[in-house]
């Protein structure tokens, strides 16, 4: 690739308001990346966008609400209309609703879906035609180690990101006659502010003295305070998305840290009872505790 060549790289990155999306826009852009960053926090992608570019690079904020196909379209077609291309798509939006299962609705279980996976999906399908004009281009997208590791009131989240993994083991077959590429990238705990949305986001349901998970709502609280302790900053994953984004065979999963991997075949060899027990205890929760 020409110095010419790079200077033309264009990434999207969605959910760049915050956390891991406004870290892995930043190492982009430093990598010389044009960075095209969608979420639904308009203020939130100005300043992003404002900071690339005091620091000499190219940022467009596209405020976007992924949950909607119209608007997710709409983010493509703004893209290539600006820059002409799209080298990189970093498939980063995403939330855990913080409550049980039986807490959430139909329409709540499919917005969930609609913004961690479907939006993702859709940005793939509409970018294939213009990477496989340019001669290719490179697919990231987020999961987590809760694909790996179950946890109380994750499931919605959980199941996203499952079939975000298993989708992207099917989008590798697909599209490798063109040279797209893609990359999984596996976040352990990281230091963002996710965790204090997801609190303040269930504050009615923790002060609730009728809810049945409102203990497990505290220990769980409890436990991701201790795991933030030792979690890695949200910038450990931009530059494994830069990484992904740029060698010349990238690898199909990247865990950060590498601990996550660890922690991920551990849990996969396990008899599923004796792994459920664990985690039971870990969390304080159910029979095991």
């Amino acid at each position: 690739m020409t110095d010419k060549d790079k200077s033309e790289r264009v990434a999207i990155v969605t959910g760049a308001s915050s956390g891991i999306g406004e870290a892995t826009a930043h190492c982009l852009a430093k990598a010389g990346f044009s960075v095209v960053l969608a979420a639904r926090r308009a203020d939130l992608l100005d300043g992003l966008a404002a900071d690339i570019i005091a620091q000499g690079g190219t940022a467009l904020s596209v405020p976007t609400d992924l949950s909607d196909a119209e608007q997710t379209s709409a983010l493509v077609r703004t893209t290539l209309d600006t820059f002409g291309r799209v080298d990189v798509l970093v498939n980063n939006a995403g939330y855990s609703p913080p409550c049980a299962l039986e807490q959430l609705d139909r329409r709540a279980m499919r917005h969930v879906f609609d913004v961690n996976l479907l939006s993702g999906m859709q940005l793939i399908a509409e970018l294939t035609p213009t990477m496989r004009e340019q001669g290719g281009g490179r697919i990231i997208n987020i999961s987590s180690l809760s694909r790996y590791v179950g946890a109380p009131l994750a499931a919605a989240y959980a199941a996203t990101k499952g079939g975000m993994e298993a989708m992207n083991a099917c989008m590798r077959l697909e599209l490798s006659p063109w040279n797209i590429e893609l990359s999984v990238i596996v976040p352990g705990f990281v230091d963002t502010p996710t965790f204090d949305k997801s609190r303040a986001a269930a504050q009615p349901l923790r002060d609730d003295p009728s809810n049945p998970y409102r203990q497990l709502m505290a220990d769980l609280d409890d436990f991701a305070n201790e795991q933030l302790k030792s979690a890695v900053p949200p910038e450990d994953v931009g530059k494994a998305v830069v990484k992904a984004a740029t060698v010349d065979s990238p690898k199909t999963r990247y865990f950060v840290p590498k601990s996550a991997r660890t922690a991920a075949r551990m849990f996969g060899m396990m008899p599923e009872r004796f792994a459920d027990r664990m985690l039971l205890k870990m969390y304080k929760w159910g029979p095991w505790a």
